[in-house]
């Protein structure tokens, strides 16, 4: 998710992922990557949560005072953005604060959070990996501040600007914390909620954050170029997470992908889906979904953006010069498509 300084933009896709391997920022899938040993970047994260929590609810205003010298741009985005009573607009920042850090059910997830993030030094690592290669690709932009916070559920990673990121921990507690209601987040989201997600979800927060465009159509090729992009940069500010839980998806739906590859290429087509706009026909196959079974039974959700993403790599592969900056700004999604020279894959 990306704050934006003047507006709230809500990340396509927030909340999709499927967990089946021990790590997701220490893996391995044999992806050529650059040399970042050069890069120095020093993460620590901020704990907010902790923070927060500790005020005195006695004096919630003078608290305020000295937490928002420590966080000058997270504090007024938490309170106004994240927990704010939409319904109350005349609610002030104190009041906000006080019935938040005051509700029992709120209490028990930031104690419970500190049960399981009270130390969240492997998280810098993890992130300082990802924060090279991000200053690899996107050398202009600055290093932001990472805050952890308590959101009841709100939000999993976002950025603000480029200056600041966060990270809601109380959605990365396991699959089965309880409170977790199924009718909210179902099996296929939830399966995300681990801390082997933290980092891909940090990593999408800040690749949506550099695109500069929406997407260039309403075609299904449109969504499928466009979220392939960000699919392709979120895997190479990670290049050591398996494309599987970049996608979201279990091993045996990333192979069922894999082996119907040329398949799914063929039904696009023949059924005239490529090019289609209608959204109730592709939606599916570009946003979260259990299943997508229009192209073959088992499909996963987003399997149209698993497949844009391949066709972004058939184009880097032909264009290895091409940066990341560059391969934003193509618009023109039947050139880029051309220009990839795509060939699906056939399993024998």
């Amino acid at each position: 998710m990306n704050f934006s300084k003047n507006a709230i933009k809500v990340a396509i896709g927030l909340l999709l992922a499927v967990i089946f391997i021990a790590n997701a920022c220490t893996g391995g899938n044999g992806k050529n990557a650059p040399d970042v040993s050069n890069i120095n970047v020093d993460v620590k994260i901020m704990r907010f949560d902790q923070d927060l929590f500790a005020i005195d609810t006695n004096d919630v205003d003078a608290a305020l005072v000295q937490l928002g010298e420590k966080y000058p741009d997270m504090l007024p985005l938490f309170t106004n953005n994240i927990i704010h009573d939409q319904t109350n607009p005349e609610e002030t920042a104190a009041q906000a604060v006080k019935s938040f850090i005051s509700e029992p059910v709120v209490r028990h997830h930031f104690d419970t959070v500190q049960e399981v993030y009270g130390d969240l030094r492997w998280l810098e690592k993890d992130l300082g990996s990802m924060f090279q290669y991000y200053k690899y690709y996107f050398p202009e932009k600055p290093l932001p501040k990472v805050c952890s916070i308590i959101s009841e559920f709100a939000v999993d990673a976002f950025t603000y600007g480029d200056s600041l990121c966060g990270i809601g921990l109380d959605l990365f507690l396991g699959e089965n914390y309880p409170y977790y209601n199924p009718d909210v987040f179902p099996a296929f989201v939830r399966r995300q909620f681990n801390k082997d997600y933290i980092c891909i979800r940090l990593a999408k927060a800040l690749t949506q954050n550099v695109f500069d465009e929406t997407p260039p159509g309403t075609r299904l090729l449109d969504f499928m170029l466009y979220n392939g992009k960000m699919l392709y940069i979120t895997s190479s500010l990670l290049p050591e997470v398996p494309d599987s839980m970049i996608m979201g998806y279990t091993r045996e739906q990333m192979e069922g992908c894999e082996f119907n590859e040329s398949a799914v290429w063929a039904r696009l087509l023949t059924q005239k889906l490529l090019y289609s706009s209608d959204f109730d026909e592709i939606r599916k196959l570009v946003t979260p979904s259990p299943n997508a079974p229009v192209v073959f039974q088992e499909a996963p959700g987003e399997v149209g953006n698993w497949l844009g993403w391949q066709i972004v790599k058939a184009y880097m592969s032909k264009h290895p010069d091409t940066s990341m900056k560059e391969l934003l700004k193509m618009q023109d999604s039947q050139k880029f498509l051309e220009e990839a020279k795509y060939k699906p894959r056939r399993m024998e």
